[in-house]
């Protein structure tokens, strides 16, 4: 066969207009237009430019049908046993397609390109990438005005090369030209930065290569002034031996108009770096100026104030000496500025100058409030309050012996001793641990509530509490202890003064989420419709988030995630409750097709939605517990909670597990008819091998056995809080044979009540990966010698032999 042949693959639907341009424009993807004879076409090869074939697609259709033209078979199967070689062999193809036919192989080639699957994209770009030039030109085009994520930059630049600028040449961007007109298409097709899919397509990253990261994202408005603008004026002023009352309040104003790393040197560089007792005349009159205004007036800053009242005290002033002192002993939260700073997250420098003041203050007034607190906390939580160092062997040992009741009690008396020092965050965090510890969620819920929205501490704990919170929502409480709570928030009185405790009204769209959630996933739509339309994100006040997602502040002024929470969530809740309104006529019908239908919907892509609690930055398999530090989480401690409550809470939470409760439901119906039966066995399958090969193992493993699938004896023996790498591997092994089971079972039926099923073949192709059983393989040729899978399964058999 010529090489021109090859062009059918993009020729079906020109219809033989004699227009080439109208042709060239055709998308390929009739099911009924007749496939012109290879003779017929090849007289017409000639007549197309290389700008013509490359807009030239072709579909899933034409792919198929193909496959199944005896006149063209012989190149798509020879397309297929090369993927079939890169896919599972040792070594490349040799002769592959786009040498033996050329440029005509580009349409077909170029449809790989943009497939999920790793191997055929891979096969695809390496095809278009050998024909080289103008053919990777036109594909890139092609590529970017088509506004596609995949494949993404990176397929194309590795990460390891790409300061490597060797590709562009290889795509015509060595042209000026042509790097303008790309470039500037690559901006016409770029998604707005609303769309949820904004950072992940492809022409941001191609934009972001060729231009640089600050001409695509912009310069971050949070760069630091490194200039220190206006420090030599300070250092004059520094030099006033006697400096007066409008002196030193004019100098105040200077200071606060500089910039915070100005602030900062002066702080520290500059004031902090002078020896205790030697701070020059200027230093003492700033720092008691600071100190008395914001005593008499409360205007200054508090963080000003209590810096100021302890450099004062450092330099012995008396002053400063007797303010401190009165704050160390009684109002303890005039020292929450100071506190908040002291972080490893923090890297401005007055973090470590601030420690060493607090320090100081506990070593030299060791028997004031302030440092009886600190060193209790120690004791309780067994390491130092500052530096984390270990407590003594006798005070770790004593710890270890505390029932859950008595850490319990601990940390309810300090916060009754202390509730007014900077670590009284920290230990509310504690206390909700120790109630979860306590089997008492509902309790530890009203702590965590009450650390999102009442002030507390110098506040570095508080993002510890939304973790928490969303797990408890999620896989935690049921519905009638979310209503519970949510009841109690929403009578909490509103309160205006920022200085009493927050109205914990706030967290109301949380709750509202997480129980419509619930309600859908227990298929109470109706319910669920409900509280969907009481949800109102935008009601959720900023800081609330903040306080999770930039505990320490915004490092970058472009970090957007709170605004992209609340946009994504109320995007996420308007597709949900179209889907639920569908999933509630489906239950109102009530016929076996509905029925079938509702099961499909959660099985189908994007049937996650239908029960997804979007409070997990889109991350939610591996932020949410399932078999680590659970005596920390509860929801998966097995100690507290009974294991059938754990798998029903994370199944519930499991497109699949839902999915596979309802085909089952429709399986063990006896009304449900042949063609739906059949259809929902082969789901069961599928959906097995996908949660298998494409979900982390402990979301596997926290959902064991679902719905149809006989666990063994030996899996619930190895149930256990810690397991070693012995126990996981074993788990697999059994989990593995417990889904091979349930497939092995539905292929046995198939077989048996539907001889003539199309998905037999596929099952048994499955297995063979599933199980590395090559028998599933023989028995797969022997039955089904004319199946799509043979190729491959006699591909994989013989290279199995040969290995």
């Amino acid at each position: 066969m010529s090489k021109h042949y090859l062009y059918i693959l993009s020729l079906s639907l020109t219809l033989f207009t004699s227009a080439i341009a109208l042709r060239a424009t055709e998308v390929i993807q009739s099911r009924t237009v007749k496939i012109p004879s290879p003779a017929e076409l090849a007289k017409r090869a000639e007549f197309l430019s290389p700008e013509e074939i490359s807009q030239l697609e072709i579909d899933d259709v034409l792919r198929d049908r193909l496959r199944a033209d005896p006149q063209w078979r012989e190149i798509a199967d020879a397309v297929r046993q090369e993927i079939i070689i890169k896919k599972w062999g040792d070594s490349a193809p040799a002769n592959p397609v786009w040498q033996r036919y050329g440029a005509k192989a580009y349409p077909l080639l170029s449809y790989y390109a943009r497939s999920r699957d790793r191997v055929r994209q891979e096969y695809g770009i390496e095809g278009i990438r050998s024909l080289g030039k103008p053919y990777t030109t036109l594909w890139l085009r092609g590529h970017i005005t088509k506004g596609l994520n995949y494949p993404q930059i990176y397929d194309i630049i590795p990460y390891t090369s790409s300061s490597d600028k060797s590709w562009e040449k290889e795509f015509g961007l060595d042209d000026p030209k042509v790097r303008r007109e790309i470039i500037a298409l690559a901006k016409a097709n770029l998604k707005p930065k609303s769309d949820p899919q904004y950072y992940e397509q492809f022409n941001l990253g191609f934009l972001s290569q060729l231009l640089g990261y600050e001409a695509v994202y912009g310069k971050s408005t949070s760069q630091p002034d490194l200039s220190l603008a206006g420090l030599p004026k300070w250092v004059e002023l520094e030099k006033l031996n006697q400096p007066t009352a409008p002196q030193v309040k004019a100098a105040i104003a200077f200071y606060r108009q500089l910039s915070k790393e100005a602030r900062s040197h002066i702080l520290v560089q500059r004031l902090g770096a002078i020896k205790a007792g030697q701070i020059h005349p200027f230093g003492l009159a700033f720092f008691r100026a600071l100190a008395q205004e914001a005593t008499i007036t409360n205007s200054a800053d508090p963080f000003e104030k209590i810096w100021a009242i302890a450099e004062l005290e450092r330099h012995g002033d008396a002053i400063g000496t007797n303010l401190l002192t009165d704050i160390l002993n009684d109002d303890l939260s005039q020292l929450h500025p100071l506190a908040k700073i002291v972080s490893y997250e923090n890297y401005d420098e007055t973090g470590s100058h601030a420690y060493y003041l607090l320090l100081g203050m506990v070593e030299k007034y060791p028997q004031s409030k302030f440092a009886r607190a600190c060193r209790e906390y120690g004791d309780l939580t067994g390491r130092s309050y500052f530096d984390a160092q270990e407590r003594s062997p006798e005070i770790l040992t004593r710890n270890a012996r505390r029932s859950p009741q008595d850490k319990l009690k601990a940390w309810q008396e300090w916060l009754e001793r202390y509730d007014s020092h900077s670590g009284a965050d920290d230990a509310h965090y504690f206390l909700g641990i120790s109630l979860q510890q306590n089997n008492d969620p509902m309790a530890a819920m009203r702590v965590w509530i009450k650390m999102m929205t009442s002030p507390m501490g110098d506040r570095d704990a508080i993002y510890l509490a939304f973790p928490h919170v969303r797990t408890l929502l999620d896989v935690g409480l049921s519905i009638e202890q979310m209503q519970l709570l949510l009841t109690e928030i929403n009578q909490t009185t509103i309160n205006q003064n920022p200085a009493s405790p927050s109205n914990a009204k706030v967290l109301a769209p949380f709750f509202n989420y997480a129980i419509a959630v619930n309600y859908a996933r227990k298929h109470n739509y109706e319910q669920a419709l409900i509280f969907a339309n009481q949800v109102q994100i935008e009601a959720i006040p900023d800081r609330i988030l903040e306080d999770y997602y930039h505990p320490q502040g915004k490092s970058w002024a472009e970090d957007n995630r709170v605004a992209e929470f609340k946009r994504e969530s109320q995007a996420l809740l308007q597709e949900q409750k179209g889907r639920w309104q569908q999933l509630r006529q489906w239950q109102l019908e009530n016929t076996p097709t509905a029925q079938y239908q509702i099961a499909a919907s959660w099985a189908g892509i994007g049937g996650w939605k239908n029960g997804y609690l979007p409070i997990w930055g889109g991350i939610r398999a591996y932020l949410l517990p399932t078999d680590w530090n659970c005596q920390r989480w509860w929801v998966c401690d097995r100690n507290l909670r009974r294991n059938s409550d754990i798998l029903a809470a994370y199944q519930g939470g499991s497109q699949n597990a839902i999915a596979l409760s309802l085909y089952q439901n429709l399986l063990d119906s006896n009304q449900f008819p042949p063609d739906l039966r059949e259809k929902s066995l082969y789901m069961v399958a599928m959906i097995l091998l996908e949660q298998w090969e494409s979900h982390t193992f402990s979301e596997t493993t926290s959902i064991h056995p679902p719905a149809g699938v006989q666990s063994s004896s030996s899996f619930r023996q190895t149930l256990k809080p810690i397991f070693s790498y012995l126990d996981y591997q074993n788990l697999e092994t059994n989990i593995a044979q417990d889904y091979q089971r349930r497939i092995d079972s539905i292929i046995t039926e198939l077989q048996l009540k539907f001889p003539q099923s199309i998905y037999t073949d596929d099952l048994l192709f499955s297995s063979f990966f599933l199980s590395d059983r090559r028998t599933y393989l023989e028995r797969l040729l022997a039955s089904y010698p004319k199946s799509d899978r043979a190729a491959e399964a006699k591909f994989l058999l013989n290279l199995k032999k040969a290995r």
